[in-house]
């Protein structure tokens, strides 16, 4: 069983938002990590670090990537059909 809480450290004490389904005495393995509030926060860093790179929307005025989806599945449809054909 695995169950995902969050909580803050009182006293020393781990203290949930909301008592958590297991019978007292249960012994459990905990870990700890950040919070979401730090994690957006430095997801947030991390994206802002990588759209100042030049490369970032390099190909945005691309009229024929405008569906990226489509364009590597005729990509890929295309590239297949050559492997078929060089086969033969």
């Amino acid at each position: 069983m695995s169950i995902v809480a969050r909580g803050t450290v009182q006293n020393g004490a781990i203290v949930t938002r909301e008592p958590l389904p297991l019978p007292d005495g249960t012994e459990v393995a905990i870990s700890v990590g950040h919070s979401d509030t730090d994690h957006d926060a430095e997801a947030k860093a991390r994206i802002a670090e990588f759209e100042s790179l030049g490369f970032h929307g390099m190909w945005a005025d691309r009229e024929d990537m405008a569906d990226s989806v489509a364009w590597v599945r005729k990509i890929r449809t295309e590239q297949w059909q050559q492997r078929l054909s060089r086969q033969g």
